[in-house]
């Protein structure tokens, strides 16, 4: 009898490329959870730089839906909206603000504990929130990186090249809005020290 041997090299080139796409796949999520909470990993790659004085939290509202999940909480300082759902402060906690040197900022307890993003902040305001003004903003309240809209330019409107430092440039995409809001304006409000 002439007995033929299966190869299994195939087999196991495959179970090694899955095994290292799933360890790939698994480091993106260790790195993306530690920047969500500030971690360890993340604190020694990106050490924070800036840290509050400690407040005294209450949350006033959880929503932990499929695609929405944020809490609003309660400082002497203000409102603060955090991304996600993963870090509740509970009723009276010791919470702090921390920033490092990319100006991330987050709500961390104050023990060391667990850290939440901060989405914007609301400086002084209680909660129930006021009513928005006619442009949908809310004077007193900041986000990183963002400022208050511009009004949207008609569809067909676009604005003229030699308006635009530079031109469009290759990839032909507007620059971002005059007057975006730095955290290093507002974060002060927050409680965190002066920069400037």
């Amino acid at each position: 009898m002439n007995e033929k041997k299966i190869d299994k090299t195939p087999i196991l080139w495959l179970f090694a490329i899955l095994a290292f796409c799933g360890l790939i796949g698994a480091g993106f999520a260790f790195m993306g959870s530690q920047r969500q909470h500030n971690g360890m990993v993340w604190r020694w790659l990106r050490p924070v730089t800036l840290q509050s004085p400690a407040q005294t939290a209450v949350p006033v509202d959880v929503k932990d839906h499929r695609r929405v999940a944020y809490v609003v909480v309660q400082t002497e300082k203000g409102l603060y909206f955090l991304s996600g759902t993963d870090f509740v402060p509970a009723k009276g906690a010791s919470v702090v603000v921390q920033a490092n040197g990319q100006w991330e900022l987050w709500l961390c307890a104050a023990d060391g504990g667990p850290c939440s993003p901060i989405h914007s902040f609301c400086a002084g305001m209680a909660w129930p929130m006021p009513e928005r003004e006619a442009d949908g903003s809310l004077p007193g309240c900041h986000a990183p990186h963002t400022g208050r809209p511009l009004p949207a330019p008609a569809a067909d409107e676009k604005p003229p090249v030699e308006a635009i430092p530079g031109g469009m440039g290759k990839r032909k995409r507007a620059p971002p809005p005059v007057g975006i809001s730095h955290p290093r304006d507002w974060a002060h409000l927050m409680g965190l020290p002066a920069t400037r």
